[in-house]
């Protein structure tokens, strides 16, 4: 009951952020988080909180604590009994906090609560949100601003959290390391200038999922249809935090859904043939779907 609590966010006096399917305290003022109206009821809460200060002995991390040990060096502690996550080592700013240091914490809670995560981006054609993965220099970031100069909403920029057939919206940004040519869209420097920040438009706090795009480079642009086995294998290879259970049920569901290789040329100027491709396969995905009665 203690657990249920605290989850359920009762004991957080602060009205908290809406992200990744999650009611986030402690990141009040923070832009590029969704306001609390969106988040629902159920989801669970955490409060993020930092400590300049020794961390804790490290505690492998179970089904209701433990702590995770960051690129940086920084520890992360997660207890989901008291439902807090608190960073240990130098301050960091509100804005690195909510955008990439958040995505840990998401992982990890959204895995107790049942969910799956991935490392992904998405974005919203045909009232369907459609993941994208690919390794860290497949230019998922890159791809996404490119779409959202193109007007096509991004629900998330580095981690999807499923929940069934749910997907949810993470931090309104994307960061980059090199601009995008032409993309009109509103920047600034983040992460003590290392990164260009594109700012995102609000958009609804979860989105039904469509279905799977994995990236690789290549002379042309093109989509190629993956079979469910394949797609089952791919999907397993990019869940975030494996060590944490999940459903085996859960990955089966959503590897039902339709996915492709999308490989593109290492060009800016393919970037509008890339999303007419896109538009238009994912139309037709969804006129066959609908005529089958899906």
């Amino acid at each position: 009951m203690i657990v249920e609590q605290a989850m359920n966010g009762e004991n957080m006096p602060t009205p908290g952020r809406g992200v990744y399917g999650l009611r986030v305290h402690g990141l009040d003022e923070v832009s590029e988080l969704l306001p609390a109206e969106g988040a629902a009821l159920g989801w669970p809460a955490v409060r993020v909180r930092q400590l300049d200060a020794p961390p804790p002995p490290p505690v492998p991390l179970d089904d209701r604590r433990g702590t995770r040990v960051l690129a940086d060096g920084r520890t992360l502690a997660l207890d989901r009994l008291a439902g807090t996550a608190i960073f240990y080592g130098p301050a960091l700013t509100p804005d690195v906090l909510a955008h990439p240091y958040l995505a840990p914490v998401a992982t990890t809670v959204n895995r107790w609560a049942g969910r799956e995560t991935f490392h992904s981006g998405a974005f919203v054609l045909a009232d369907r949100a459609w993941a994208v993965l690919g390794p860290r220099t497949a230019g998922k970031s890159s791809l996404l601003a490119a779409l959202a100069a193109r007007g096509v909403p991004i629900l998330t920029d580095d981690i999807l959290v499923v929940d069934g057939v749910e997907a949810f919206a993470g931090p309104r940004c994307v960061d980059l390391r090199q601009p995008v040519p032409g993309a009109a869209l509103p920047t600034w420097l983040a992460r003590a200038g290392d990164r260009l920040r594109v700012g995102l438009p609000p958009i609804a706090p979860r989105v039904p999922l469509g279905g799977w795009l994995f990236l690789c480079w290549g002379d042309a642009v093109t989509l190629t249809r993956l079979p469910g086995t394949t797609l089952l294998a791919r999907l397993a290879g990019q869940r975030s935090f494996g060590q944490l259970r999940s459903d085996p049920a859960a990955l089966l569901s959503i590897a039902a859904l339709p996915a492709w290789e999308l490989t593109r040329p290492r060009d800016w100027a393919a970037l509008d043939d890339t999303h007419r491709l896109l538009a238009d396969t994912i139309a037709a995905s969804r006129a066959v779907g609908s005529g089958q009665g899906r």
